[in-house]
């Protein structure tokens, strides 16, 4: 005879079954994804952190500036007749090595025409931006200079051409060895303005010359190209009546 009842049961066991099978997959495949998910977040996290390790381990921080080394003189002293001329340097770093190609070098300071105490700066920039700096002293004090030297009284012209050695350390006070051509004139000074132009205040020369004469000098000038330029007046108190003569003085450089 056929029972319903155990039917019934039969059935209701097995959808029960089903649902706990059901139950189970559902709860593996979550386990197993999270387990996925857990081993992808763990390699991610050993990847940054033996990134970390690798970045920090080879990263340094370089603090130290490249060395510039001079080569030649420093100061450097000019002869009478001897203008600048670059020797050059060299550069190392302790992460970049010779990098004495980078070297900058401005020499704008310098002026060959005066006499002055002048510098040379250098500069170089490691691959850190560190720089590193060198200066060279220049000291280019006195100059020899051809004069022309023209003069008048009141008669023609008259031309003196001589040699004359003028020295600064300061760049603006000339002091000359025998201005106007005179022995023992060793006294007599200009200054030159900021405006390139020149000052010869009045001054007396005391005893100079052969015939140990006593002059006063006063004029003004500039500077030219090739060295500098300067108009003035030379009076011989010593002779009677006292001499007048306007004189005109070009330097060039030798």
């Amino acid at each position: 005879m056929f029972d319903s009842t155990n039917v019934f049961i039969s059935n209701v066991y097995k959808q029960n079954i089903m649902k706990i099978d059901h139950l189970f997959l559902t709860f593996a495949f979550h386990i197993k994804e999270n387990n996925q998910n857990m081993k992808k977040s763990i390699a991610l996290a050993a990847l940054v952190a033996v990134s970390s390790v690798f970045i920090t381990g080879c990263s340094k921080d370089d603090s130290e500036a490249p060395i510039i080394t001079l080569i030649g003189d420093n100061p450097l002293v000019l002869g009478l007749t001897e203008v600048y001329t670059e020797n050059g340097a060299t550069a190392d770093d302790n992460e970049d090595g010779n990098i004495s190609s980078s070297i900058i070098v401005d020499a704008s300071d310098i002026n060959n025409i005066l006499p002055n105490t002048y510098f040379v700066y250098y500069s170089v920039s490691d691959a850190a931006g560190n720089l590193g700096e060198a200066t060279r002293e220049v000291k280019a004090n006195t100059i020899s200079y051809a004069v022309k030297d023209t003069c008048s009284s009141g008669g023609p012209d008259v031309v003196y051409n001589y040699n004359q050695e003028v020295s600064s350390t300061n760049g603006t006070t000339l002091s000359f060895n025998k201005f106007g051509d005179y022995s023992n004139n060793t006294g007599i000074t200009a200054t030159i303005n900021s405006n390139n132009t020149i000052t010869l205040a009045t001054q007396n020369g005391l005893g100079i010359g052969a015939s140990l004469e006593n002059h006063e000098f006063s004029g003004s000038g500039n500077t030219t190209a090739g060295g500098f330029m300067i108009t003035y007046i030379d009076k011989n108190n010593s002779a009677v009546p006292v001499a007048i003569a306007t004189c005109r003085a070009w330097f060039a450089r030798n």
